[in-house]
């Protein structure tokens, strides 16, 4: 039997003082970030509140720091939904049929998906000028498709996990296609779509290049390039708005990821065949 190896008091109050010192980086930024968005005389610097107020908050959801709020939601919500329907209807073709050379297109994609998205400006803002598409809709465009090869591959592996003796019993009780999927693999493959939801979700709120590429005025940009235009707008950095809008902007995120956790930390070890 293996037993674990002794530390002796010089290693374990190393080890303390070291974990001591990760905690405190890895605190101080967020704790600057709080103490200065409830501060209502902030000044950026390292400081207690000389007060508690939260008009910075009540600034940060009114006007046009709203406006990229909702734009935000907007985009990430219509680019995630939109990438989960796609990759499901061509990733389940992909699992089920014989489709020749499949897994080299497959491969073949995921690999263009890691081009710099800086490789690829200049055609997407040609081809959204040309095709009228230099708007949100245009964004959420660009997004889905850059986010789909990769969803479609991760959620083929799903797919591919679920025993077609499943769906085959199915069609012997007299189920359609539609009904197979909707009432088997769907539900089955709801840790898949959470995951492809979510990143999706993610890789939308946080995109900065596209948006600020396609986008023109203050009103239409989503708040990662919002929070870029509001520093040192009118020659002045207003601290406690940007800290305040900084919080707000990380909040949506972290709520999902929280709402969707228990699906994302689901495994296939329930899926099978009962004998």
């Amino acid at each position: 039997m293996m037993t674990g190896v002794k530390q002796s008091p010089t290693q374990l109050g190393f080890l303390n003082l070291l974990l001591i010192f990760v905690i405190f980086a890895w605190l101080s930024p967020l704790s600057w970030l709080v103490m200065t968005s409830i501060n209502p005389s902030a000044t950026g610097s390292f400081a207690f509140p000389t007060g508690f107020s939260l008009e910075h908050f009540a600034t940060v959801m009114t006007g046009t720091s709203l406006r990229q709020f909702i734009n935000s939601l907007v985009i990430a919500v219509i680019t995630a939904t939109l990438t989960t329907i796609l990759a499901t209807m061509a990733a389940y073709p992909f699992s089920r049929l014989n489709i020749p050379y499949k897994n080299t297109l497959l491969w073949g994609l995921a690999l263009l998906r890691i081009l710099p998205a800086t490789a690829i400006i200049i055609p997407v803002f040609l081809t959204g000028r040309v095709l009228g598409l230099l708007n949100a809709g245009g964004v959420i465009m660009v997004m889905t498709l850059l986010n789909l090869p990769f969803a479609v591959l991760l959620l083929k592996n799903f797919f591919d996990a679920i025993p077609t003796e499943l769906e085959e019993a199915s069609y012997m009780e007299g189920a359609t296609l539609r009904q197979s999927i909707t009432h088997i693999v769907l539900p089955l493959s709801r840790a898949g779509l959470s995951v492809i939801w979510f990143m999706s979700f993610t890789s939308a709120w946080n995109e900065f290049l596209f948006p600020f590429l396609m986008l023109r005025s203050d009103q239409d940009f989503p708040m990662a390039v919002g929070l870029y235009s509001a520093f040192g707008q009118y020659g002045a950095t207003n601290y406690g708005f940007l800290t305040a809008y900084s919080i707000i902007y990380t909040a949506p995120a972290v709520v999902v990821y929280f709402l969707l956790k228990r699906n994302l930390t689901t495994g296939f070890a329930g899926v099978g065949v009962k004998g």
